[in-house]
């Protein structure tokens, strides 16, 4: 059965007794557009799925309005990796390594982690542009996105936070994709963290998830009735790729190499990793490209 959802948006709540934050985001029609855009298999779909709304729940960080976090995952499993984009803008993009699992793809309950295997290699890089703001590698195992994102908080930032995430499919393409973050601050109560924890701990957050609940329904539910929401935040799938950065790419080009297309009268065809879009780029264009280096 296909959940209710809403649109893509990230919202926070504050819990002014317990000093507790959460944020929640909503990223399925993103993990959507990013699965059709990249003809994925429905298992890489769902991991993109989940690291879509793990780099969501981190652009909570983003401080200025130019600024980007990149979530990147080399795995040992056979999928390879995951890398993931949030723009301070609420701009969502990424693309897996491989997209297509045929073996795990024909099973009838998806499996994401055999795709993604006993091991990772997390980067989160936050960026400007021309600017690296931050950087923060590590090592999980098993592979996680959740447990990246944990161990990237604890021990790069010094910060006690709870990540749970969940990514459906259905029918072979995403049905939901969903992500909330807990987080105890410094001079937070300590002891209702821990209760907030069992709740993650068995699986009651997680079906909140599920059943799209909102986030004023979750801190409810894990006893936080005095949180005060803040207004949502859009978010949406985009991809900063244009015909101007393609030909600003081709613009680079050797010479010969372009010279070698012209006389094959053979266009440029250019594909967007981020986001799987193609660019063609005739060869009367790339003449003029090539005319204007005199």
């Amino acid at each position: 059965m296909i959940m209710s959802k809403v649109a893509d948006s990230l919202v926070s709540a504050f819990s002014p007794s317990a000093k507790i934050n959460l944020v929640q985001v909503e990223v399925t029609d993103s993990a959507r557009e990013l699965e059709r855009s990249h003809l994925c298999g429905p298992t890489a779909g769902l991991i993109q799925a989940e690291a879509l709304a793990g780099v969501a729940l981190l652009s909570t960080e983003l401080s200025q309005p130019d600024e980007t976090v990149t979530l990147r995952l080399r795995v040992s499993g056979p999928v390879g990796g995951v890398l993931v984009e949030a723009s301070a803008d609420g701009g969502l993009r990424g693309y897996t390594q491989v997209k297509v699992l045929n073996d795990l793809d024909a099973c009838e309950e998806l499996d994401a982690s055999s795709a993604l295997g006993e091991r990772a290699e997390v980067q989160i890089v936050r960026s400007r542009p021309g600017k690296i703001v931050s950087r923060a590698a590590g090592e999980v195992t098993p592979a996680s996105v959740i447990k990246g994102i944990e161990q990237y908080y604890r021990q790069s930032l010094q910060r006690q936070v709870l990540v749970q995430i969940s990514a459906l499919a259905y029918g072979g393409f995403i049905d939901g994709a969903r992500g909330l973050l807990i987080e105890c601050l410094p001079d937070g109560n300590r002891e209702v963290f821990s209760r907030v924890a069992r709740f993650v701990e068995d699986s009651t957050v997680l079906d909140c998830l599920e059943a799209s609940a909102s986030l004023g329904t979750i801190c409810e539910t894990v006893g936080l009735t005095d949180c005060v929401l803040q207004k949502p935040k859009p978010l949406r799938f985009a991809c900063r790729c244009s015909s101007e950065r393609v030909e600003g790419m081709l613009s680079g080009m050797p010479s010969s190499d372009l010279e070698a297309m012209i006389l094959e009268d053979r266009p440029a065809q250019i594909f967007c990793h981020m986001c799987g879009k193609g660019y063609r780029v005739g060869v009367d264009r790339l003449q003029a490209i090539l005319k204007a280096r005199g």
